[in-house]
């Protein structure tokens, strides 16, 4: 156990070490981009109304569901009731403190179920290092790390409980129920089958609920243009509806960011086929990339979910982690949507699977170079040269075509330990 929290306490504290410059620098010149500092706590602590006290949903709109959102409030009210501060810096130091715990609960959850070595693609990896303290995603990772063990301690209402919870904080822990319910089926396990989906649409309801109550008839406060000046090119603008549901339809209306294929496909389409259709500020492009990445998204899920239901007679089951795998890493190649912190979704499923070291070190490489060159370029925004700029791009598609490949290796992959009770053998390292 020393091992492995030692190794996380590392990761967590270069992922610090690599944000704190930005509290300890005003953000002025692009220091935020040209030192990889950035991060949405600071920013969004006064432009979400977390400083005036603004309570979440019903007095400001938010874009993150009501688990992160509360969390987000709770530690701004903390900050100014224990600790009479109230600023930005305070809030990223605290909110830091207490998003810590979480990795580490993640790294509990999987060290009985993996290798010392393979443990550290989670512990030490880029991803942590990059974006434990970029967002606020640790919540929902601790959670669906939780589901996917208690899943496979065949404790349903927790694993219902633990991704409900999750899917209360980000969405993508919902993306695992399905394969996990068709695991169920799958052994005539009707009854764990039913309970895990009893439990997980009870523990939702009951933790978004009382926000849609709450939320109901709030005025619109959140009309911020983006989170910086790079925002004139992509806005970023408030909801019609506001209170639980904006949460969604604030996606929903968004235009393809820098960070997806669907950017640079309009970037060199409106080049190719002059018209106002790819504008930002239109309907066209926009609309089209929403209905287009849903319909393949579903698709892609349907197939993985189909060939985990034929893998289930070939092996021991439904192959349930890496079904989750391959459908979250088609939602990654195909989401309009991309921050940074996504990453942090699939490291603890590349951690339980076999999939080879090749892969996942290719995925995180190209991952760093998107994040590397992206901010970058942000530091040249309006300089005509390609220069980062074309980096950027070429790192983009990298990046995809690594999520590519690891789908592919998800449709053979195997859990590292398939006797959850064992620990690893003599071939690898004994975590102690």
């Amino acid at each position: 156990m020393s091992l492995a929290l030692g190794a996380t306490a590392v990761g967590l504290g270069l992922g610090y070490l690599l944000k704190v410059q930005c509290v300890l620098h005003p953000w002025a010149d692009n220091f935020q981009y040209s030192h990889l500092c950035y991060n949405d706590i600071q920013p969004l602590f006064g432009v979400r109304g977390i400083s005036r006290g603004l309570v979440p949903y019903r007095d400001v709109q938010l874009e993150y569901p009501v688990l992160t959102g509360m969390f987000m409030d709770v530690v701004g009210r903390l900050l100014r009731g224990l600790f009479r501060v109230n600023s930005d810096v305070g809030y990223f130091h605290l909110t830091s403190v207490l998003l810590a715990p979480f990795a580490f609960m993640t790294t509990l959850l999987l060290r009985r179920h993996v290798s010392a070595e393979r443990l550290m693609l989670w512990a030490i990896g880029t991803p942590l290092i990059l974006y434990s303290f970029h967002n606020w995603d640790l919540i929902a990772v601790a959670f669906a790390t939780w589901g996917l063990v208690a899943f496979e301690r065949s404790t349903n209402a927790k694993s219902g409980l633990a991704l409900a919870t999750g899917a209360s904080a980000k969405l993508f822990p919902a993306f695992l129920l399905p394969g996990a319910v068709l695991h169920r089926i799958a052994l005539k396990d009707r009854i764990g089958a039913t309970r895990l989906v009893l439990v997980f649409l009870g523990v939702y309801v009951a933790i978004n609920v009382p926000w849609v109550v709450l939320s109901n008839g709030v005025s619109p406060l959140f009309d911020n243009p983006g989170w910086s000046q790079i925002a004139t090119e992509v806005e970023l603008r408030a909801p019609d509806t506001n209170g639980w549901l904006g949460v969604w339809l604030f996606h929903a209306k968004r235009y393809p960011d820098f960070g997806t294929v669907w950017y640079w496909i309009q970037h060199h389409g409106r080049v190719l086929f002059p018209t106002t259709w790819w504008d930002p500020g239109q309907t066209g492009y926009r609309d089209f990339v929403s209905i287009a990445s849903f319909v393949m998204f579903g698709l892609g899920s349907a197939l993985m979910l189909l060939k985990g239901w034929r893998r289930r007679l070939q092996e021991d089951g439904y192959p349930v982690v890496a079904t989750g795998l391959g459908i979250l890493a088609i939602f990654l190649i195909t989401s309009k949507v991309n921050s940074p912190q996504f990453t942090l979704w699939l490291v603890p499923l590349l951690v339980l699977l076999n999939v080879p070291w090749r892969y996942a070190l290719f995925y995180f490489a190209t991952d760093l170079a998107v994040y590397v060159c992206g901010f970058y370029w942000f530091t040249v925004f309006d300089s005509p040269a390609p220069g980062w700029k074309g980096l950027f791009e070429l790192s983009v598609l990298l990046r995809a075509t690594a999520l590519g490949v690891i789908v592919w290796s998800s449709l053979s992959a195997k859990r590292n330990f398939p006797d959850f009770s064992s620990r690893p053998g003599q071939t690898e390292q004994k975590l102690s």
